[in-house]
């Protein structure tokens, strides 16, 4: 894929009201099950990878043991560079890791995932923004081996089209590469090279020129991995417009029948099929294409496909419209089948729009394992079961979550020459990041796909860009160097007065404080604070979005998976799990951690508060954290606010000696009332004095802070001065001595 400047969208401003990609990706045990290398060790390859601005990408790990499983994750980059690291897979679970985080932004990536174990399932979501135009995501499941050939059916470099190829050479020596695209102009060969222990990416345009069809075998004198990429406005048969991209891992042989268990011809969907003859000599393909119950008998279809060249099936005129459609195509030649999937629909609340294009499976199977799957907010994730036999077959479905292990296992009957379609959302449950392991047990073999659509408010690359200010009709042209000046960053509770408040009254407070700070921070998740991410990023506002976690471990559950649940919509854009609950004795580090990787496997920066002089005493939280947050309070230290400063910077250099090279950020205040606390003195003026000399301090130091906190909380206690933190009242209105100081 191409390596520019990505800009991030507002709604409006893409192609459609929602750009959205559905992912679809084929994986059987039977189909691309690991090989063992020596030592009994399994290796699995992703060629594909990015992390620019405007991409986010996740490998995800399913486990099918009843033991946990380790992986190692070798990240290899352009230049022969690469980088490692170990991911511990639960039994009966999965786990995801943030690819963006662990090696950092700008990287074109390719991976290598080793393991002793065979029985785990590999996949890589990539969430992106492409130049601005096309939003969208994509699934691919990774390659069980390098190979030196790789055949792609589908391709096309046509208007609104970019098509890519990306290639890794894992091995130690470098690989020449021949492209042979099968065109209608004939077989045009064009030539590569991938260093050894690196990856490159082609681009077919470039390659070809515009307006081409083609397929491709792509050969190489050494073991590579290949997969292609493919961005797009989809005009179709109506101008439509429609916005994506899609992924396909090749294949490493042609065969001679394939399976789609996916497939409509609805409104709003067009679907195709691509077959590839890289032989010398025509062949025929047998199209058998079979409907869901009640939707009609099966229908057969031939197609000649010439020497060196690729046949272009559009299934609606084929099937008509209004069905759901599973093939199976057939050959007595090697050949090799894709099936593009492009629509724009409204399902749930949610509105999808994109594609997908999968490599067909050459084989039914008895065992299907799939790592990736998602049922929260904007997401739809189905199961479509294709049988080809004349007998029904029974299969059990049964998910792995990552929140809570295995789900008891449920039965499903496929019809003869069928298919059965199955929304995860409803089966599995809702908010789950799930692996799906499909068997049959009884009766034959069966094809397994699993589409998942996404709406894109659920897409991390997704984010609000407030307008630009409109200019200053009468700017000062010497504006005073210590001025009224806006905040970083402030804490946010909306419980002013009650403990009981509605979505709206959060919103009118949101509306106060917007204009004055670039961040807040929320600290639960639940019921009105599920709301906040949203409303916060409506009005130009970043997240440092909480769980609240104490010692009550049900609740702490229920809050950490709200959190994970807002990451997973991509309206996090920081996480906070609990507030000094570990020097409170509330929980114990291991538990504290464990919390703080479920959020951060979800995707999120993660990390948690505790006081400055605490974060010297825990290592193994420091090491678990993405940056570190410090409570640095000098009202709670007894120091007059003559040396309030000093007393804060000494305990900012303490947390960033131990910190170990992370963003250290601070959280403080100063009471506007209250007791006095030694020679700390609450009142307007001295917090009024303390917030001013705290922000040129954190201007001059180059920190990030919430300054606590946004609004007075009259039922707080804390000594008297627990009622008088805010910097508005419990009326919202700015407190007279700070408007000297802010500026919105």
């Amino acid at each position: 894929m191409p390596r520019r400047p990505f800009a991030i969208l507002t709604r409006g401003s893409l192609p459609s009201a929602f750009a959205v990609l559905a992912l679809v990706v084929l994986l059987a045990s039977g189909l691309v099950g690991p090989r063992a290398d020596a030592a009994a060790t399994y290796n699995w390859y992703l060629a594909e990878g990015y992390t620019a601005p405007g991409y986010h990408e996740y490998i995800c790990l399913g486990n099918s043991g009843t033991s946990p499983a380790t992986a190692t994750l070798t990240f290899l980059f352009n230049g022969s560079t690469s980088q490692q690291m170990e991911c511990t897979i639960p039994a009966q679970s999965r786990c995801t890791v943030d690819v963006n985080t662990a090696v950092g932004q700008d990287r074109e990536v390719s991976a290598k995932i080793s393991s002793t174990r065979s029985d785990i399932a590999i996949e890589r979501s990539q969430y992106f923004d492409y130049q601005g135009t096309y939003m969208g995501n994509h699934v691919v499941g990774a390659a069980p081996a390098a190979s030196s050939a790789w055949y792609f059916a589908e391709g096309y470099t046509g208007r609104g089209f970019d098509e890519y190829v990306c290639v890794l050479n894992p091995g130690g020596y470098s690989a020449s590469l021949n492209f042979r695209f099968q065109t209608p102009a004939g077989e045009l060969v064009r030539s590569g090279t991938v260093a050894a222990g690196s990856r490159s990416t082609f681009k077919v345009n470039d390659m070809l020129g515009a307006d081409v069809e083609s397929s491709l075998k792509l050969e190489s004198n050494r073991p590579i991995v290949a997969e292609r990429p493919i961005y797009f406005d989809y005009l179709g048969t109506g101008s439509y417009h429609w916005a994506g991209g899609h992924c396909v891992m090749g294949a490493t042989a042609p065969g001679k029948s394939y399976y789609f268990a996916e497939g409509t011809t609805r409104t709003g969907f067009e679907e195709w099929i691509t077959l590839q003859n890289a032989n010398g000599s025509p062949i025929s393909v047998t199209a058998t294409y079979q409907f869901a119950p009640g939707q009609g008998d099966p229908l057969t279809r031939t197609y000649p496909v010439g020497p060196r060249s690729r046949y272009t099936i559009e299934v609606g005129r084929e099937v008509g419209g209004g069905r759901d459609v599973s093939v199976r195509l057939s050959s007595g030649s090697n050949f090799l089948a894709e099936r593009p999937l492009y629509y724009c629909f409204g399902h749930g609340g949610c509105d999808f729009e994109g594609g997908n294009c999968t490599i067909g499976a050459p084989s039914a199977s008895g065992r299907w394992f799939l790592a990736e799957g998602y049922t929260g907010q904007y997401f739809e994730e189905w199961l479509c079961v294709q049988n080809t036999s004349s007998q029904a077959s029974s299969v059990t479905v049964q998910y792995f979550t990552q929140e809570s292990g295995a789900l008891a296992s449920k039965s499903v009957t496929v019809g003869a020459n069928s298919r059965a379609t199955i929304l995860v959302n409803e089966h599995a449950g809702p908010n789950l990041s799930l692996a799906s392991l499909i068997l049959v047990t009884s009766g034959p073999s069966v094809v397994v796909e699993r589409p998942i659509y996404v709406d894109a408010r659920g897409n991390p690359c997704h984010c609000y860009v407030p307008p630009e200010p409109p200019p200053d009709p009468d700017p000062d042209p010497d504006p005073t160097p210590n001025g009224p000046v806006a905040m970083h960053g402030m804490c946010f509770s909306p419980y002013l007065t009650s403990w009981s408040v509605t979505v709206e009254q959060v919103a009118a407070l949101m509306d106060k404080i917007a204009p004055y700070t670039e961040w807040i921070r929320g600290f639960c998740s639940e019921d009105e604070w599920d709301a906040m991410p949203e409303l916060a990023h409506a009005r130009g506002i970043k997240i440092a979005a909480g769980a609240d976690i104490w010692s009550d471990l049900e609740r702490n559950q229920r809050e950490v998976d709200q959190l994970v649940a807002q990451v997973r919509r991509g309206v996090v854009d920081l996480a906070l799990v609990g507030d000094e609950m570990l020097e409170n004795h509330a929980l114990s580090e291991a538990q504290l951690i464990s919390y703080m990787n479920q959020v951060k496997a979800a995707g999120a920066q993660v990390s948690t508060s505790q006081t400055a002089y605490y974060w010297r005493e825990t290592p193994n939280v420091i090491a678990a954290c993405d940056f570190i947050t410090a409570n640095i309070y000098p009202y709670w230290e007894q120091v007059s606010i003559d040396e309030a400063i000093a007393c804060l910077d000494a305990g900012y250099r303490e947390v960033v000696s131990v910190a170990g090279g992370k963003k250290v950020i601070v959280e403080t205040g100063w009471p506007t009332a209250g007791q006095v606390n030694g020679a700390a003195a609450p009142g307007e003026a001295n917090a009024a004095r303390y917030l001013s000399e705290f922000m040129d301090w954190a201007e001059a130091n180059n920190v990030e802070y919430f300054y606590f906190e946004a609004f007075d909380e009259s039922w707080k206690d804390e000594g008297g001065c627990g009622p008088h933190w805010g910097l508005w009242d419990t009326n919202a209105v700015l407190k007279p001595a700070y408007s000297a100081v802010l500026n919105p």
